[in-house]
Order: C-alpha cells, then structure tokens, then sequence
C-alpha cells in the first residue's frame, strides 16, 4: 500500500481528480450565483421614464417681478432601472431658471436641472422659455362688489354689498400695476333670488377696458354678503263687493283690519294708506263665510301678503222683497186717492143739482 501511495502514478490520478471538480465546479454555477447574475443584469439595465416637475426660479424677487414662464415642465430620464425608480420616488434634483445678473425686459433662458446622479442622462421639455422681468411693485386697492340686478326676483332689491376685508394688495410688474383702474368682485346671483347673498368670491383687477391684468392680489377671494329683500308696508282694508246681484244687498266683515303688503317700491307707491279687497259673491245667495286668498284677489298690485288669506264673513239681504212692499203701499195710497176724488165729484155734482 505505502509502495501505492508513494508512486507517480497515485499522484497523477489524484491530480486528475482535482482538476475534473475544478473544472465541474466552474462550469455549473449554483442557484445563489444565478440569482446573484440576475440581480447584477436587472440593476445595470437601461430603462427611461418621463415625469412633470415644477420649474423653480432663481432671482432677486424682491425687487423684480417676472412673468411669462411655465409653473412645470417634463423631464425624461435614462439610465440604471433601480436608479430611475430611486430617483422617481425621492425626486430630489432641481430643475430650474438661473435668472441672476438678467436685466429689465425679456429674455430666452435655457431650462437647467442640478442634483441627477451622473449615471442618469435627461432632456427637458421645454428647454427653453422665455422671460419677462419688472421692476416689481406693491399697491394697495379698495375692493367693490358687481352683480346683476336682473337676477333678482320680482319686486325684490339689493342693499349695500360689504365685503371683508374690503382691501387687497396687487403685486406685480409695475407696469401691470400701473394699469389697474379697479378692483372687484363678481357676484353671480341665483336667477330669481330672494334671500341674501352670502359666498367666498375670487378677487378680480381690471384695467379701464374691463380687461384682466396680470398681477398677483392677497388676498384672492373675499367674502361678500349682499342683503336681499321685498319693501314693503302695512295698510288697512277695505272689503268690496264684485260680481253683486242687484236683488241683494251685501255687507262684508272681517277680524282682519289690516295687512303688510310687499312688492316693489313702485307698487307700494301707487297704495295709499288702504288697499281694496275684491270679494267676488257671484255664488253668494245667503250669509255665509269666505276665505280670501289675497294674491288672488290683488292680482299684479303687490308682489305678496301677510298674512296670505283673510276671512269674511258676507251678509245677504234681498232688495226684491222690499221693491214689492214699496210697490203694495202705492197701489194702496192710489187707491185712496180715487176715493177721495169720486167723493168731490159727488159733492160737485150735489152742488150743481143744488143750484
């Protein structure tokens, strides 16, 4: 056996050995290598991916005001697979406009991004944008209320609008600023409204055309109230009959002595102290109780009433009963004239046989 071990035989056929493991070894990499090589080619894989990010100005904003460029722009980008995602989730690059050193005026500038890991490539979309810088001006306006008096229901009116806070301030350029010959807002009624406005309304500055200018105002809405109402007055009544019979004779009576009619000032204006009420007896022949709807009744002379209805009580009487008696007595007092006359023709005729 030593003589075995000991040969140059034993030790090429170990050495053989070794070298067909080694070999296999290499050859056939284990799962753990596998997955390991996968993880290795899926992280070094390109891949793209487009986003919107806002775009970011760097300026002296203090003193200059600057208008005419994008709020966001979209940024594709290319590289690793695990890099793109990191940096889709993180966002943490910037992507920008240099504007230092700019003067007064417009300008073409070129949309920059800082913060991307060098592995990653981008374009930006604009690349791009164009410019305008002002000298940059603050002022301070009164804010007024518009709306349209169309709108409101009939016979109704609007009260003074107050508005809170009443004042806003208007940043922008200064020519912008300059421009401003009001500040509003307005209002949009509910057609046919009939009880008060009360909202948040966005904050409006118009030049003397009636056009939007382009300013920043603080605040941007306001809230407006608007106080809606009906004028109206109390009156007594006066209870008239309409469609009477002329056999009859009606009186007319009513807990109610007066009422508070609405409507528009014109209306009120044209009744006096009282208002006639129409209480139609067409189908009235004996003593019996009504209720009045008094929007019926009046017709377009007011708007509304309270209250809304009003009882009467009617009473009948028959005037035919009474022109029949009036008849009887004449026919009765002729009749006694007669008498009388044929008795000074007896006398005249008694006289004449005298003679």
């Amino acid at each position: 056996m030593k003589k075995i071990i000991n040969s140059n035989y034993f030790y090429a056929f170990i050495s053989l050995c070794c070298a067909i493991w080694l070999f296999v070894a290499v050859s056939s990499p284990g799962v753990g290598s596998t997955r390991d090589s996968n993880q290795s080619s899926t992280s070094t894989a390109n891949t793209k991916a487009t986003m919107t990010v806002p775009l970011q100005v760097q300026a002296n904003t203090n003193d200059y005001y600057i208008t005419g460029y994008p709020e966001s722009v979209k940024i594709t980008l290319e590289g690793p697979s695990a890099l793109i995602t990191a940096t889709k989730n993180t966002q943490n690059f910037n992507v920008y406009l240099d504007l230092k050193g700019y003067e007064t005026g417009q300008h073409r500038v070129q949309v920059k991004v800082s913060g991307l890991n060098n592995e990653l490539t981008y374009t930006v979309k604009p690349k791009y944008v164009t410019v305008n810088i002002q000298k940059r001006k603050t002022k301070t306006f009164t804010v007024n209320a518009e709306f349209n008096k169309s709108f409101l229901a009939e016979g109704y009116q609007a009260g003074t609008a107050s508005i809170s806070p009443n004042t806003v301030t208007a940043t922008g350029a200064a020519s912008e600023v300059k421009k401003i010959d009001r500040v509003i807002v307005e209002a949009v009624l509910p057609k046919g409204i009939k009880s008060t406005f009360d909202q948040e309304v966005l904050v409006q500055a118009l030049d003397k055309n009636g056009k939007t200018l382009s300013v920043t105002l603080d605040p941007q809405t306001v809230h407006v109230k608007i106080p809606i109402s009906i004028p109206s007055k109390t009156v007594s009544i006066n209870l008239k009959g309409k469609n009477t019979s002329s056999n009859n004779s009606y009186t007319f009576d009513s807990g109610t002595k007066s009422i508070k009619i609405y409507g528009s000032q014109s209306q009120l204006d044209d009744i006096g102290d009282s208002i006639d009420i129409p209480i139609d007896v067409s189908d009235v022949n004996s003593d019996t109780k009504k209720t009045i709807n008094l929007a019926d009744a009046l017709g377009s002379k007011v708007s509304s009433t309270d209250p809304d209805t009003i009882d009467v009580q009617i009473s009948v009487k028959s005037t035919s009963s009474s022109n029949s008696s009036n008849n009887t007595s004449t026919s009765t007092t002729n009749t006694d004239t007669s008498s009388t006359n044929s008795n000074d023709s007896s006398t005249t005729n008694n006289n004449n046989d005298g003679n």
